[in-house]
């Protein structure tokens, strides 16, 4: 546990203190444990310091009441930076999945000194409107935007949720195993036992499962932030699902299009999530992107 911007954030390294270090920054509403520790020792082996951790209103870091402590992307930016204050770490490679790869755009822009590199993995780019575009999306409403919303089958899921809210633990953890499987490519087995176990050890070591949703309340990013990314001069990688259901491969294209320099790396099996066959490819190429000169 590490204490950050008046909060406690759950941590947890693996590898060498000394060597290159990875900071891996989730997504909305999800614990550090979705970084599986399978992937996790493939960059260990390849000689990188690894970090993951429980965003604020995940897991086992502190749960707050967002009505009376709203925050911000930019607060959950400066939890990352805080993470790495405590590690003692100047400056870090930062891989970041969905709206943590908008908090690790947001930090490139901010303090581009502590970032080694940048990698945004099936995510977006900062711009106005986004998270107000979801939220319209999953009343199902269409949003407005010039990338499109998320897929028919990911909105048909939320509002199915909307419509009838899990009561209790089971309901709870059959809900997030049947969104696990709307979020995978449809060329990749689902594996449901595994995403069972997964998602059942992140509810019983949850403080607070609701809290998790506080993230759906986060304000948008500013034209400012989607201006500084025509700026940005940290290398970046951008690794994007042809079949993601949640950031259609528009998004991915249009983050590599807006920095400056930064490449782009579409997997055909690769929806809105981090699928074991992937597994050694995805980390081949994080290992490449932080190992090269920038």
């Amino acid at each position: 546990m590490v204490k950050s911007n008046g909060i406690e954030l759950w941590t947890e390294s693996f590898g060498e203190p000394g060597n290159p270090p990875i900071l891996l920054v989730m997504g909305a509403s999800a614990q550090g444990l979705l970084w599986p520790e399978e992937f996790i020792e493939l960059l260990v082996a390849g000689g990188r310091y690894v970090i993951r951790y429980d965003h604020r209103d995940t897991g086992q870091s502190t749960c707050l009441d967002f009505q009376k402590n709203p925050y911000t992307l930019e607060d959950l930016a400066r939890d990352a930076l805080g993470v790495l204050d405590a590690y003692g770490i100047a400056a870090a490679h930062l891989v970041g999945a969905s709206l943590g790869g908008m908090i690790c755009q947001l930090v490139s822009i901010r303090h581009p000194e502590r970032v080694r590199s940048l990698t945004v993995m099936m995510s977006t780019p900062l711009r106005p409107g986004i998270m107000e575009s979801f939220q319209q999306a999953f009343q199902g409403k269409t949003p407005e935007g010039e990338l499109p919303p998320p897929a028919p089958r990911a909105i048909a899921v939320q509002l199915a949720a909307a419509s009838h809210p899990p009561r209790n633990r089971e309901e709870i953890i059959e809900l997030q195993v049947k969104m696990a499987r709307t979020m995978a490519a449809s060329a990749v087995p689902f594996d449901e036992q595994e995403c069972r176990r997964t998602v059942e050890r992140m509810f019983n070591r949850a403080r607070n499962p609701a809290s998790s949703m506080n993230h759906g309340f986060v304000p948008s990013p500013t034209p400012a932030h989607a201006e500084a990314l025509k700026h940005l001069r940290v290398p970046t990688l951008v690794i994007h699902g042809t079949d993601d259901p949640m950031f259609p491969a528009a998004h991915g294209v249009a983050v590599a299009e807006r920095i400056p320099g930064a490449k782009l790396l579409m997997l055909e099996a690769m929806g809105h999530d981090l699928p074991r066959p992937l597994f050694g490819e995805i980390s081949r190429a994080l290992l490449a992107h932080t190992g090269a000169k920038a």
